[in-house]
């Protein structure tokens, strides 16, 4: 077992220390680390730029809604106010998508902000100091106080569909790092595959196997290309995070954290299906001008992945998402975005984390018998008969 062992450590060992040095893959981390850190810059300052708020008011003198266009304007909101009849009149503009939120003006002092849900901290800022504004000026117009004696204004927030705090942080973060994840997968993949090939092409792995055995070269390639994808995730991880907390994208470190670690566990189960499949593909051709037809169903198959879980989101809730959640590989990428959007429970993610991990141990068994069988075979192509009987071991 030692000897199993140290066989595969030495063969992933060689496939870090090659690949690592290779200037293609240096030169495109380096880019990509430099995309993550521009775009995040670039957003933040989109992010930061003055807005639009379009809110309502319900009660209270004229005097109000300019009091609050001026707090507004102080903050570097275009804040737009629309005088409403009636609280009924209120919700149904806020249910429809008309305004983001509706000042209820009560009696002594108290206000009501209703919105559909939590809204944005800076509008919450600006309409809590256009309230103690028109407190204090209603004050001194009525009567002589001092502005000391003014109680402060009481301010409620009443939300339809409360949200989860940072939802969005969470869903970014698990988008972002299922599209990392799908873009190592690829890379990966395709490196395992054309190592394979390059390998029979040139005969070395006649060399390698009179030293070890098919499947510790198998899993030494698996795991060394792996941890070179896994690293690059991370890296690319760690600078998305540090972009965010640094740019204000991201205000939650615990937050961050946990969303990625989300990632990164289902990405190691997400790699090794992908990985022993192009492994087994590598070893069923016999050049490289067939590769790339042979690799063509898992490339959809990883696009179709990828795409399930940017256009996916928009609907999680929806049946057809939950089943698709549940079915391997896609589970790679929807589960963690349903982790962030609270739309599972823990017994759901268990299940699915399960369904992964014995599918993964398929795919791999699958593989290393393809491998096996075909990895010393030159001059044709592994057909999918052949490919049926090894599975079923007529050969």
């Amino acid at each position: 077992m030692n000897s199993n062992l140290h066989n595969v450590a030495i063969i992933a060992g060689r496939e870090i220390s090659t690949r690592v040095r290779e200037r293609s893959f240096v030169i495109s981390t380096a880019v990509t680390m430099a995309a993550i850190v521009i775009g995040a810059v670039i957003w933040s300052y989109f992010a930061g730029r003055e807005s639009t708020e379009e809110i309502g008011v319900v009660g209270g003198q004229p005097a109000l809604a300019q009091v609050l266009e001026r707090s507004g304007e102080a903050a570097g909101t275009d804040l737009r106010v629309t005088v409403l009849d009636d609280e009924a009149a209120a919700r149904a503009r806020i249910a429809d998508g008309g305004l983001e939120a509706v000042v209820l003006v009560g009696p002594e002092n108290r206000y009501t902000v209703l919105s559909q849900s939590r809204i944005d901290g800076s509008l919450d800022s600006v309409l809590r100091g256009g309230l103690a504004r028109y407190q204090l000026a209603t004050a001194l117009e009525r009567r002589g106080i001092a502005v000391a004696d003014l109680p402060p204004p009481v301010v409620v927030d009443e939300q339809l569909e409360p949200e989860q705090d940072d939802l969005g942080q969470r869903i970014s973060i698990a988008l972002i790092g299922s599209v990392l994840l799908m873009m190592a997968i690829m890379t990966g993949g395709m490196m395992i595959s054309v190592g394979v090939v390059e390998e029979k092409t040139s005969r070395i792995v006649e060399i390698l196997l009179s030293s070890v055995r098919p499947l510790q070269l198998l899993w030494g390639k698996i795991l060394g290309i792996g941890a070179i994808a896994l690293g690059q995730v991370v890296l690319l991880g760690v600078t998305a995070l540090i972009a965010g907390l640094a740019t204000g994208l991201l205000t939650v470190t615990g937050t961050a954290v946990t969303m990625f670690a989300a990632v990164i566990a289902w990405f190691v189960l997400g790699y090794l299906f992908f990985a022993a499949l192009y492994a087994a593909v590598g070893a069923m051709v016999s050049r490289q001008e067939e590769l790339s037809g042979a690799s063509s169903p898992l490339t959809f198959l990883t696009v179709g992945v990828l795409y399930a879980g940017m256009f996916g989101i928009q609907a999680l809730d929806s049946v057809w998402m939950q089943v698709l959640s549940w079915i391997p590989p896609f589970s790679a990428v929807l589960m963690p975005i349903r982790i962030a959007t609270g739309d599972t429970d823990p017994l759901q993610v268990v299940g699915t984390f399960a369904v992964m991990i014995a599918v993964c141990a398929a795919a791999i068994w699958v593989s290393s018998r393809i491998y096996r069988h075909s990895v010393l075979r030159t001059g044709s192509r592994t057909s999918w008969s052949e490919v049926a009987g090894m599975l079923v071991g007529r050969s």
